[in-house]
């Protein structure tokens, strides 16, 4: 397998990017009659397996794995809340309790398919302190993944902005295909974690809209 390249690899490199100077654009895949995504660079090279799981008891729903293999270690994962939208988002093993971080991602109304969570973005001038923001996934028909096709009638392409500024920070476009999801591209660079969690709450959110509640979660 090749490895990732600048345009696909996760860095850590806090510079924000002007949306004509896109870095990072992921392919996402489910298998028909399987349970898993598999996430592939913008040229289908494989990148990470996304695990559903088995509905095992207090085991997350997803776990994101650092490499195409079911075996490689987890990254990040989510487990779906019983009898609510809402999730549990982790960076890290969620087994590994002193050094994985939990944000939760909330749905704002019941009527509205806008869901925020916040998180800590490093710092641009290197202090190391970080900064707390909080960013919205959004329904949209307008803004779309470059050099795919329009799906006007799909509820399932979405955008996330920072709440802060209105930007547009990531976006997927839902595709017309029996095994491929869409795209979804990264229109910042704010470090690894937030790639992780770009990829690991958008996958939760399209779980939970194709019916499947995962094995894990709580109360």
């Amino acid at each position: 397998m090749s490895p990732p390249t600048r345009t696909d690899s996760i860095d850590s490199t806090p510079t924000e990017l002007d949306e004509t100077n896109i870095t990072r654009t992921f392919n996402i895949y489910k298998p028909a009659f399987r349970r898993h995504y598999e996430i592939k660079s913008a040229n289908d090279q494989p990148l990470y397996y996304v695990n559903i799981s088995s509905f095992k008891p207090n085991k997350p729903s997803l776990t994101l794995h650092a490499s195409p293999s079911s075996t490689s270690p987890i990254i990040a994962a989510s487990k779906f809340l019983k009898l609510s939208s809402d999730c549990k988002l982790a960076l890290g093993d969620p087994d590994d309790l002193k050094n994985t971080q939990w944000e939760d991602m909330t749905r704002e109304s019941p009527i509205h398919h806008r869901y925020r969570f916040e998180m800590t973005i490093p710092d641009v001038n290197g202090s190391g302190h970080g900064e707390r923001r909080v960013f919205v996934w959004k329904r949209t028909h307008s803004v779309k993944v470059e050099n795919t096709r329009a799906f006007p009638l799909s509820l399932r392409s979405f955008k996330m902005i920072e709440e802060r500024t209105g930007q547009v920070v990531a976006v997927f476009s839902r595709e017309r295909s029996i095994s491929k999801c869409g795209k979804l591209q990264i229109r910042v660079e704010y470090g690894e974690d937030f790639a992780r969690m770009v990829l690991i709450s958008w996958l939760s959110l399209f779980e939970k809209a194709s019916g499947g509640g995962g094995g894990g979660g709580g109360g």
